[in-house]
Parts: structure tokens; C-alpha cells; sequence
């Protein structure tokens, strides 16, 4: 797998939320739902990083950033590696939830949909940092009501919270509505595509996928499925 020499360009500090501007080269820039695999020289820690903005030099992070990481420090970058999002194109009304504790890595979605000039809104109840002013947010109480409104959803959610993923949506899922959609699952992925470890294997259907290779981003009701199994 090649390796690129990135550097932290800046850290940035927003309610609790930890980003880093990283500037690397910009075709290695991951796709929303992507991600990078990043190795600080001084830690050897590995960290899978997915992109909260783009950049003109490079990509802001999402959070979590370690805590080690120092603005000047020089890191080597893998990838992109993983599925991304690939919402089909002409929908009009896209729904994005975040079920973890930050909203930045669906947040690359916003402008990268309105291309196709869909009506966007933020289900979350994590802290609304960096949003768009004109992006539309509600709690996630409210993602009932966005059932007979979206035509596709766009989810995050860790992998340890698999089961929150069932409840928000088979306790509001009725026939004959049908759930299109994505997810967006994040978490351990310590081999990162080279040694198939299986410790970030979650079920699709009936059979075992791996999080940091055949995802991040899975098919909504494959999931769903899996879960329920």
C-alpha cells in the first residue's frame, strides 16, 4: 500500500470537538465515507481518519484526534481505503442522522449533494458544530417524522452502537415504507484492510463483512437485517 507524507497543519478546538487540518496531497483527499489510515512518527499510533471538509491543501478531520497529535507534526497517510457514500443521484429529499457524538462526518454530504439540489436535514443530538446556516437540524426524536419524508438516508453511527441503529429505525419503519440509505459504521479498525483481524466484522444479512474493508459505509437495510438477527 503506497504511503504519503501529510502534516498538521492546525488543531482545532469547537464545543468539546477535537479536529485537525491535515494537508497532504489533495488526490488522496478521502470521499465522504472514506478514509485514511494515519501514523504519527513519534507514536506509532495508528488512526483512521475521514474528512469533515475539504481543503484547498488538504481536509479538515473529523473528530476523535489524539490527544498526542501537535500542530507541525508529520504523519503518514494510507488510502483512501473503504466504500464511501453513494447516494443515487436525483433524490430530492436526504436525510442525514447521526447517531454518535459528532456530526462531522456526514457533514462532506451537504455540499457534496446539493449538486443535485436535494432538501437537506440533520437528525442528531450531538453538538450542531460547523453546520451550515441553512442546513435544517432536529433531535432525534424527531427522525420518525422523516420516514414518509426522506427518499435516502445517510447514517453514522459507532460500531458498539449497533443496537441504537435497530432502535431508531425498526421502531419507526411501518409497510409499506421502504428504507433507502446508507451507514456510515466507525470505530476499531486496528489491521485497516491488511491483516483481515475481524475485530470490526459486523453482520450484513446473513454473513460477516469487514468495517475497514468491505464497508465503512454499508447498504441501510442490509444492516438492518443483520442487526435483527
Amino acid at each position: 500500500m503506497q504511503r504519503y507524507t501529510g502534516r498538521i497543519a492546525e488543531i482545532q478546538l469547537h464545543l468539546g470537538e477535537r479536529n485537525a487540518l491535515i494537508a497532504c496531497p489533495v488526490e488522496i483527499v478521502p470521499e465522504p465515507g472514506q478514509y485514511l489510515l494515519a501514523v504519527n512518527d513519534d507514536s506509532l499510533q495508528a488512526t483512521p481518519l475521514f474528512m469533515a471538509d475539504f481543503r484547498s491543501q488538504g481536509f479538515l478531520a473529523a473528530p476523535p484526534i489524539p490527544e498526542s497529535w501537535r500542530p507541525g507534526d508529520q504523519i503518514s497517510l494510507m488510502g483512501p481505503l473503504g466504500h464511501g457514500f453513494s447516494s443515487p443521484q436525483y433524490i430530492q429529499r436526504l436525510a442525514l442522522v447521526a447517531l454518535g457524538n459528532t456530526n462531522a462526518r456526514l457533514l462532506p454530504l451537504v455540499n457534496h449533494d446539493r449538486l443535485n439540489q436535494p432538501s437537506i436535514t440533520l437528525f442528531s443530538d450531538a453538538p450542531l458544530v460547523g453546520l451550515p446556516p441553512d442546513l435544517e437540524a432536529f433531535p432525534l426524536e424527531d427522525l420518525g417524522d422523516s420516514f414518509n419524508w426522506a427518499d435516502f438516508f445517510a447514517v453514522d453511527v459507532p460500531r458498539e452502537q449497533l443496537s441504537i441503529l435497530g432502535d431508531n429505525f425498526r421502531n419507526f419503519q411501518r409497510e409499506p415504507v421502504v428504507l433507502r440509505g446508507q451507514v456510515l459504521v466507525h470505530g476499531c479498525m486496528p489491521c485497516s484492510t491488511l491483516a483481515d483481524c475481524g475485530i470490526c466484522a459486523v453482520r450484513i444479512k446473513r454473513s460477516w463483512k469487514l468495517t475497514c474493508k468491505d464497508g465503512p459505509v454499508f447498504d441501510l437495510a442490509g444492516l438492518l437485517r443483520g442487526i435483527a438477527l
